[in-house]
């Protein structure tokens, strides 16, 4: 099987639980695809200020990532489902090209998904780079056609960045089993190993 394994905002492969799922994945014999996706720095942000930031224009954004997307992975997957397991602003992108491009994805985990994300004064720096990901009216039908198994929500019930509406919600829509991890934060840098995702992937 091949897998996509993708982070989220000011993200990186090397951080949290990416690296470790890389490696027990393809010690099962697995091809992954985990790559450097556009994103911003956020102490260069941050030094810009809230006042300002709507004259910044952020690597990060819904075309940086298509354009990513289309060129270093849909390119190469062909015609091949891939699994899909991503992290926070990760799933909503997945959506918008499940929508636009007609590929299939073998089965999905969603880990701490939202449709979007207050503009909260003390994680202010999320809303420049998120904003063009938001969107609620997708073509549900058309997106849970082209995923060919199960699909999973993963999300801690005190993620202090995105609300706890939103995983039950994006749960709903995508017809996806449900999974609270206690005390999970956002399921991020907590996690150096994270057994879950890998048995869900494995299923």
């Amino acid at each position: 099987m091949k897998y996509l394994i993708m982070h989220g905002s000011y993200g990186s492969p090397e951080e949290n639980w990416f690296r470790w799922l890389e490696k027990e994945l393809k010690a099962k014999g697995n091809e992954v695809i985990l790559k450097q996706f556009p994103v911003d720095d956020w102490d260069e942000v941050t030094k810009i200020g809230p006042a300002k930031i709507s004259e910044f224009t952020p690597k990060q954004n819904l075309s940086t990532w298509e354009d990513f997307f289309v060129k270093n992975i849909l390119s190469k997957v062909g015609d091949e489902p891939f699994f899909f397991i991503g992290h926070s602003s990760a799933p909503i992108f997945m959506l918008h090209m499940l929508q636009k491009y007609d590929f299939k994805v073998a089965g999905a985990i969603f880990v701490s998904p939202f449709f979007d994300m207050p503009d909260r004064p003390e994680i202010w720096q999320f809303y420049p780079t998120n904003k063009t990901f938001y969107n609620y009216d997708f073509d549900f039908t058309k997106i849970k056609s082209q995923i060919l198994s199960k699909t999973y929500v993963v999300y801690g019930d005190n993620d202090p960045y995105v609300p706890a509406s939103q995983p039950p919600l994006f749960a709903e829509k995508l017809g996806s089993e449900l999974i609270v991890v206690p005390s999970g934060g956002h399921c991020g840098s907590i996690f150096k190993e994270f057994p879950l995702v890998l048995e869900l992937s494995q299923k």
